[in-house]
């Protein structure tokens, strides 16, 4: 399947079903997928999730919290998932302007979409049983062992408009000094100090199906050390204090990264451990809930005297 193809399977089922609820369209998608062959279920999937990770971008999460969308750790994929359920226009749109998603009619409509992620998986059930009603195989063994092809991948990032570049090392200097925390401050070595900390990075880890949170100080060695650490990732996004993209990965291989300088501080460090001449260093990183909980837990000690 081409992404024009990808597209076109969409737009197919939003001419009929734009106004219905979301199982309602699941299903419908379902159906327009099953009078595909098998593999090109299984490249629709893979085009869908690749398309996915192009919307992984911080000017997007910042408009998908304005709009009210991400209530959950896994609420801006779903509100990924929902717009590319939109069809191809007002995904480039979004992706070139974020605020074009203020002239999309949703009219009370959910902007998470979780199920539409679903829809090749009952397709390819579907497509099977009637193939062969005693097969065991499943979506997720398919996916195991077929990839896009390289020219459809590039042809894809080719075509989806890159996010606007940020002055991003300038403007963390800027927050950091009006917030007094000083440039050169020393690096956490206690929950406690890292609670209190601003120049910390957000590292968000999909692994196994899950995606996880992590906090940890802001600096090339600790996000080269991040990275290094989760060998297992499908992809992995590391955020500013103010939220803002610093860089993201496919597996442990960075993807995009808009500040050079520290891009090339970040590789420094990494590539020895990417290579197996080094092992990722160790340092206090919690998860975003266990440092939540520790802030709970102290201010709840504060309460008592």
């Amino acid at each position: 399947m081409t992404k024009d193809q990808f597209w076109q399977t969409i737009d197919n089922v939003n001419k009929t079903s734009l106004r219905m609820d979301q199982q309602s369209r699941q299903c419908r998608m379902s159906g327009e997928l099953a009078q595909y062959p098998l593999e090109d279920i299984v490249d629709w999937h893979l085009i869908l999730t690749a398309y996915r990770e192009l919307a992984n971008r911080d000017d997007l999460w910042a408009e998908c919290t304005r709009l009210g969308a991400w209530d959950t750790d896994d609420g801006f994929s779903d509100f990924r998932s929902w717009l590319i359920s939109r069809g191809k226009e007002v995904y480039m749109n979004a992706l070139k302007d974020p605020r074009s998603l203020d002239t999309v009619p949703y009219e009370g409509e959910q902007l998470n979409f979780e199920l539409f992620a679903y829809s090749a998986f009952h397709a390819y059930d579907a497509k099977l049983f009637r193939i062969d009603p005693t097969s065991m195989d499943t979506l997720d063994n398919a996916l195991g062992t077929r990839k896009l092809d390289p020219q459809t991948i590039q042809d894809i990032k080719s075509e989806v408009p890159q996010q606007k570049r940020r002055e991003q090392n300038q403007l963390g200097r800027m927050f950091r000094v009006a917030f007094g925390a000083g440039i050169d401050a020393p690096e956490p070595q206690t929950m406690k100090e890292l609670a209190e900390a601003l120049d910390v990075a957000y590292g968000y880890v999909n692994e196994g199906g899950q995606r996880t949170q992590y906090v940890f100080y802001n600096t090339p060695e600790n996000i080269a050390n991040f990275i290094g650490s989760h060998p297992h990732a499908s992809d992995i996004t590391v955020t500013d204090a103010m939220d803002w993209l610093v860089l993201n990965t496919y597996g442990t291989f960075i993807n995009t990264c808009p500040d050079q300088d520290l891009l090339e501080k970040v590789k420094k460090t990494l590539i020895p451990i990417q290579m197996g001449q080094a092992e990722a260093k160790p340092f206090l990183c919690p998860t975003r809930d266990e440092l939540d909980a520790y802030a709970a837990q102290n201010d709840a000690m504060k309460m008592e005297f």
